[in-house]
């Protein structure tokens, strides 16, 4: 499962959160906008309301200065037929009848009192006047549509700068985080590059204040690790000088005491002991060698020529064979193992596979070893290996078959040592184009 990223995280909440406010600056922004819209338009109905009442009045009036109500619903032509009015008014006496009305208004009453002052009628929002003697009132109406589309294109073009800053925000947010960011990457892949063959404290100098009691436990506990990996590796090589010396006198004298002793049983015993040291010094060999790997022995901490070093443990090994078999070595012309392996790893790897290849194969076919490019095959020509236990050839203490006197240690010991360097082990059995035969394959990461 992929961690969750925290750059990642942080823009979704931010953007999400500025996105957030932005949506109720707006909403809050439209509320108050509509009640100004609604104190604009009302404003301008009563001031409306106002000028017509005074117009109406004074066209009614005769010479006598009274007031003539007699004609009723005259309509007031539409000088500019361009489009509908959007505030209509009608001009109605006491009883409610209606003497003068727009080209738009409705020609029945507004279901509205004549009061003064603003009410609703249905679709529209309409403001009364009267004139002070009580026998005329204007009636001045604006459809409720009309001031809803007057709102709603006014939040559109709130909305609308908003919608284009969100993508320009997310990318002001990204910035920003990224580059808040940038010291935690830093120290994240400096961190990283520790291994076992560098421990070295990692620099913190440019972490935020918040981040350097982090970076002090980090150190500590790369300095603990460091400290457990020195006393492992000094144990390690302690006990090799210290086992090796014990077994060594002690093989020594056991020879010494077959070649004295003349024919009989006690010679017999002799060399019955002799044979349990040298398993015991192979199996010390091993162990020390499983107890190096895990140490951390196999990586190093650059790039490294290991075909130098194949050549050298190859000769050395042919020498060890004499006539128990013969050895053929091949390197590729694209031949390349620059690995960040350790080369005493490496050769200690090597050395392991051909002994096992030695010790369990057919001394009639060969062994081959071929260096290829980040590869190194070794294989020989005994029987195959059973699915089942080929699985299990890495695991301590399992053979391939109970064929000579190995410990089952040298393929765990490999794996350990190859993995360390970042590579991987592959098993194959039989070999290809066979119906037998056993081949190693270390694969490395080159560079």
């Amino acid at each position: 499962m992929t961690a969750p990223s925290l750059t990642r995280r942080l823009i979704w909440t931010l953007t999400l959160a500025a996105v957030i406010l932005w949506l109720l600056s707006a909403l809050l922004a439209a509320n108050t906008l509509r009640a100004r819209l609604n104190d604009a338009f009302d404003g301008g109905l009563r001031e409306t309301a106002e000028r017509i009442l005074s117009l109406a009045v004074d066209s009614l009036r005769d010479e006598s200065n009274e007031l003539h109500v007699d004609d009723r619903g005259h309509e007031v032509p539409l000088l500019d037929d361009g489009g509908a009015e959007y505030i209509v008014y009608q001009v109605r006496v006491a009883d409610g009848h209606v003497l003068l009305r727009s080209h738009d208004a409705p020609e029945t009453a507004f279901e509205v009192p004549l009061k003064g002052g603003f009410a609703d009628a249905g679709a529209w929002r309409v403001y009364t006047v009267g004139d002070p003697s009580g026998q005329a009132f204007t009636q001045v109406a604006e459809s409720n549509a009309h001031r809803a589309d007057s709102l709603w294109s006014s939040v559109l073009a709130l909305l609308w700068p908003i919608g284009l800053l969100v993508p320009l925000s997310a990318l002001g947010i990204y910035t920003a985080v990224r580059t808040g960011l940038r010291p935690v990457r830093t120290f994240s892949a400096r961190v990283a590059e520790q291994h076992a063959t560098s421990l070295a404290p990692v620099a913190a100098d440019e972490l935020p204040r918040e981040l350097q009691p982090i970076a002090g436990a980090v150190n500590d506990l790369i300095s603990r690790v460091s400290m457990a990996l020195e006393a492992e590796r000094a144990f390690a090589s302690n006990s090799a000088h210290e086992l090796r010396t014990p077994i060594a006198g002690s093989l020594a004298q056991t020879q010494r005491l077959v070649a004295e002793l003349g024919d009989g049983p006690t010679k017999e015993r002799a060399l019955q002991i002799e044979a349990s040291l040298m398993r015991l010094k192979h199996l010390s060999e091993k162990l020390l060698q499983l107890a190096r790997a895990e140490a951390g022995l196999g990586a190093s901490a650059g790039a490294v020529n290991l075909l130098p070093a194949l050549d050298v443990v190859v000769d050395d090994f042919r020498r060890t064979l004499r006539s128990e078999g013969t050895l053929h070595y091949e390197v590729s012309p694209d031949a390349n193992l620059f690995a960040t392996m350790d080369v005493d790893a490496f050769g200690i790897a090597i050395r392991n596979l051909l002994e096992n290849a030695h010790r369990y194969g057919d001394l009639s076919q060969p062994i081959t070893v071929r260096a290829g490019a980040g590869s190194v095959e070794i294989s020989n020509g005994g029987a195959s290996v059973p699915a089942d236990r080929l699985s299990r050839l890495t695991d301590r203490f399992v053979r391939a078959s109970d064929r000579g006197q190995g410990a089952g240690l040298g393929l765990a010991i490999v794996v350990s040592l190859v993995q360390q360097a970042g590579g991987h082990l592959e098993l194959i059995s039989p070999v290809q184009g066979s119906d037998k035969g056993f081949m190693v394959r270390i694969v490395l990461p080159t560079s």
